[in-house]
């Protein structure tokens, strides 16, 4: 959050989450909201926080806070969803990339909210505080992220209305909120750590070419690779000679995922790999690392 920062509060139909069972497969994925305005503060347009659950409750990702004038937050996360009450917990502890111009600085916080239901989302509602509680530092306020509900948990029939309910305007638009395929359960207990985050504009978003070679020697490294959490190669060895698929970046989606899953680690641990991403525009190398206990994540996200 910036200190001329955060939104607008949501009241919303709610159902108790004791009517679903929660896994961390549900909370995975791309949640958009935003925080509850507040004086001295710039208000984002929006904000989005890429969340993934490994062991089913630690809590890892990126929170996206985008302004007028293509200004942007990027910030790493890290804590905890406890699936007994429904509550979860995370921090900004460490920050990717800020421009909020020169009469605006940023300030890391922290979320503590619960999870409630409508009939066709998932709802985290609660507490944004600054992590810095200096005498000068940015207000605490209200929060709320949203995230469409798996097809086959969306509830039909009567919903207890607590006659509180938002606007339609003021609801997220279905092209806000990417659904994101759960990846394979061996995949989900994993760490899913974010280790390259790319800016790309309208100009960049077509036949993305993805390049992957073994970036030491060659060992036998083995890998998977989702994007998005399709998959788009399975247990291949990666060598001199690229693996390489293409890719579409669709700006209506905030964040696109591409993920490299460590299938074997070769003679030499970790999985270590060169990506390479050629966009109209831009070239990027990077180098990846993967194991049996984490995969390593690349994050595209648009650039107005």
């Amino acid at each position: 959050m910036n200190k001329f920062l955060p939104s607008l509060f949501i009241f919303l139909c709610i159902i108790s989450v004791d009517r679903l069972n929660v896994s961390a497969q549900d909370i995975s994925g791309t949640w958009i909201g935003n925080y509850q305005k507040t004086l001295l503060t710039t208000h984002p347009l929006q904000v989005v926080v890429e969340l993934t659950i490994s062991n089913d409750s630690i809590v890892n990702g990126l929170s996206h806070l985008y302004y007028s004038g293509k200004k942007y937050e990027h910030y790493r996360v890290r804590g905890k969803f406890n699936k007994g009450d429904s509550t979860i917990y995370f921090k900004e502890d460490s920050t990717i990339a800020v421009y909020l111009g020169p009469l605006s600085s940023n300030c890391l916080g922290n979320y503590s909210m619960k999870l409630h239901y409508t009939d066709s989302t998932m709802v985290f509602n609660g507490k944004w505080k600054d992590n810095n509680r200096a005498l000068f530092h940015c207000p605490t306020t209200g929060v709320y992220l949203v995230k469409k509900l798996p097809p086959e948990k969306i509830i039909t029939g009567s919903i207890p209305d607590t006659g509180e309910k938002r606007k339609p305007s003021e609801m997220p638009s279905s092209l806000d909120i990417a659904i994101t395929q759960p990846l394979p359960d061996t995949l989900m207990k994993r760490e899913q750590e974010i280790q390259k985050l790319l800016e790309y504009d309208a100009d960049e978003k077509d036949s993305v070419l993805i390049s992957i070679y073994d970036n030491g020697e060659i060992d036998g490294d083995s890998v998977s690779v989702y994007f998005d959490g399709q998959p788009v190669i399975q247990k291949t060895r990666i060598t001199d000679k690229p693996l390489q698929f293409y890719v579409n970046l669709d700006p209506r989606q905030p964040t696109h995922r591409l993920l490299m899953a460590a299938e074997s680690m070769g003679s030499i641990p970790p999985c270590t790999a060169l990506m390479i991403v050629k966009t109209s525009k831009n070239r990027y190398e990077m180098n990846l690392s993967s194991n049996f206990e984490k995969n390593a994540v690349l994050e595209f996200f648009f650039k107005e």
